[in-house]
């Protein structure tokens, strides 16, 4: 099993789906984990929801804290206080993100897209960035989508913003090479989780990833022995 007990990980867009399972994966490892979450009635259901493996009061291993992944100040905010409670950011996971579908000309749609997939991504990593390279040790993973690969109808703002995302985890990369950070990506198909479900209801989801196997992809790619991976997109296209 990887160990991950002695890292602290910030993770946005954690009350998806997604996001129970990575911080579940992480919390079960003994990761110190901060949540930045937007809406606080999400913030108590999370909380309730990870209280087996949330630590105690003298180690407290999840915070969960109010804050827009899109807000600089807020996310320079939320460092600042995970500084303050363990003294280091190792990883950052960017879970954040939203699907709609439209028309390629639907320029509200395109921006709502960005702002959500790539701006977030971007925000909390410049605050993150910060501590560390300041440390020279750090594990940044985005998640995409299969669907940054090609375009299709109804689909241009989706697959604009999530392959944007793709590019620059690349160019992020390139950039921090050196200074024992990595920035990867994963692109998961379509997750089995009930929302999925209930919103296609004549597929097979025997077919999809489960969240636990995208999140052991990004469990691997935020600890050490992924160091050799950097400026990868990685598809999960199946459950096995």
């Amino acid at each position: 099993m990887l160990d991950l007990s002695s890292c602290a990980a910030v993770i946005t867009g954690a009350t998806g789906n997604l996001g129970a399972a990575v911080l579940r994966a992480y919390l079960t490892r003994g990761t110190h984990v901060a949540a930045a979450v937007r809406d606080a009635a999400k913030s108590e259901a999370l909380r309730s929801s990870l209280s087996d493996v949330a630590g105690s009061s003298d180690d407290p291993r999840l915070l969960v804290i109010e804050a827009d992944p899109a807000d600089a100040s807020a996310m320079e905010a939320l460092v600042e206080q995970v500084l303050r409670a363990w003294g280091r950011v190792d990883i950052l996971n960017n879970l954040a993100g939203i699907f709609k579908g439209g028309p390629s000309l639907d320029t509200r749609l395109v921006r709502e897209l960005w702002e959500s997939n790539v701006l977030t991504a971007v925000t909390a990593s410049a605050a993150c960035l910060r501590p560390m390279r300041a440390r020279g040790y750090g594990r940044i993973v985005n998640v995409s989508a299969i669907g940054a690969q090609k375009g299709g109808r109804n689909n241009a703002a989706y697959a604009m913003s999530k392959s944007a995302l793709v590019r620059w985890t690349e160019s992020c990369a390139a950039e921090v090479k050196g200074e024992g950070i990595t920035v990867n990506a994963v692109l998961p198909t379509t997750i089995d989780h009930p929302v999925n479900r209930a919103q296609m209801p004549k597929a097979d989801p025997k077919l999809w990833p489960s969240p636990d196997e995208v999140a052991n992809v990004i469990l691997f790619l935020s600890s050490r022995e992924s160091s050799g991976v950097n400026g990868a997109a990685i598809p999960i296209v199946a459950r096995t």
